[in-house]
C-alpha cells in the first residue's frame, strides 16, 4: 500500500514560485503531446492552469510557453521541486489510462535533464504507477 510519505513531495504543501509552477505545467503539456493530446490530460492541465491563475490573481488565462527538458532544468533548481515535476509528469501520463512508450521516453528525458539517475527515475515511476494502478486514494487524505 502506498502512503503519503511514498508519494512526497506530491500532494504536499511544497511551496512553488510562479515561475516553477508555470514551467512544470508547460512541461506537462509537452509530455501530453508526446503521443497526441488526450482529453483527460488536457483537463488536468487546464485545471492546473486555472488553479495557478486563481492563486496569482491573473485577469486572463495563462498561456503556457514551449518547454523542453533543458529549459525546465534551467528554471527549476530545487531537488524537491524537480522530483515533484517528474512525479506530476508520470501521473499526467496515466491520466488517459495508458502510459505510452512515447510519454515514457519524454518523461525520462525530463528526468535525465533534471539530474535523476535511471534508477532514481525508475523508482519514481514504479511508485506512481503502483499507486495509480491500486486505485487507493487514501494517501490524499
Amino acid at each position: 500500500m502506498t502512503d503519503r510519505e511514498d508519494l512526497a513531495p506530491l500532494f504536499t504543501d511544497l511551496p512553488l514560485s510562479a515561475d516553477d509552477a508555470n514551467a512544470i505545467v508547460a512541461a506537462l503539456h509537452d509530455v501530453a503531446q508526446a503521443d497526441g493530446v488526450h482529453e483527460a490530460e488536457l483537463d488536468l492541465i487546464r485545471g492546473f492552469v486555472e488553479a495557478l491563475d486563481i492563486d496569482l490573481g491573473a485577469d486572463r488565462p495563462t498561456e503556457l510557453p514551449p518547454m523542453t527538458p533543458a529549459k525546465l532544468a534551467a528554471i527549476i533548481t530545487s531537488p524537491q521541486v524537480r522530483k515533484l515535476a517528474i512525479q506530476s509528469a508520470v501521473l499526467l501520463a496515466w491520466a488517459d489510462g495508458v502510459f505510452s512508450d512515447e510519454e515514457h521516453e519524454r518523461v525520462r528525458e525530463y528526468a535525465t535533464a533534471l539530474g535523476f539517475s535511471a534508477e532514481d527515475y525508475a523508482a519514481i515511476e514504479r511508485t506512481i504507477t503502483s499507486w495509480v494502478e491500486s486505485g487507493d486514494i487514501a494517501p490524499l487524505f
